[in-house]
């Protein structure tokens, strides 16, 4: 993900459980141990992003976020595995992540992905309030 994606990435926040502002989504772009890619079309169309971080052997996937037209087509798989053998490149060997209770397709898209849910943060998110679920997945290179 570059500067010039930042306008796209956005405008599909905007769309969002909970949106992050275009500062939230600067700052990922400056942020050192972290990683940040979109998936573009040929024509050069943002389908989605998404960006995790690494600490140590520990990585947490902060965003993904797929444009409505393009959603349920493979656009957050793939991002996804990308991430994933970013972040497992760099020494990665488990990632977590947490969601709103109430995001029932963002929850299979974990389950589906090998995450398995380990606990909750009781009203974590506002505007609406609602908990985190807490997921976390380990990073297998040779499964990527």
């Amino acid at each position: 993900m570059g500067v010039g994606d930042v306008d796209a990435v956005a405008a599909i926040e905007a769309g969002c459980f909970s949106p992050w502002s275009r500062e939230q989504i600067v700052a990922e772009l400056e942020r050192r141990a972290g990683i940040a890619l979109v998936a573009v079309t040929s024509g050069g169309i943002v389908q989605g992003w998404c960006c995790g971080l690494l600490a140590t052997i520990d990585a947490e996937l902060l965003k993904v976020a797929v444009s409505h037209p393009w959603q349920r087509q493979g656009v957050a798989t793939d991002l996804l595995k990308e991430l994933f053998c970013r972040l497992a490149a760099q020494g990665g060997q488990q990632v977590f992540l947490e969601v709103r209770s109430q995001n029932i397709p963002a929850r299979k898209l974990y389950v589906t992905h090998g995450f398995l849910e380990t606990g909750r943060r009781k009203n974590y998110y506002k505007q609406p309030v609602d908990d985190a679920v807490i997921f976390v997945r380990r990073l297998n290179k040779d499964k990527e």
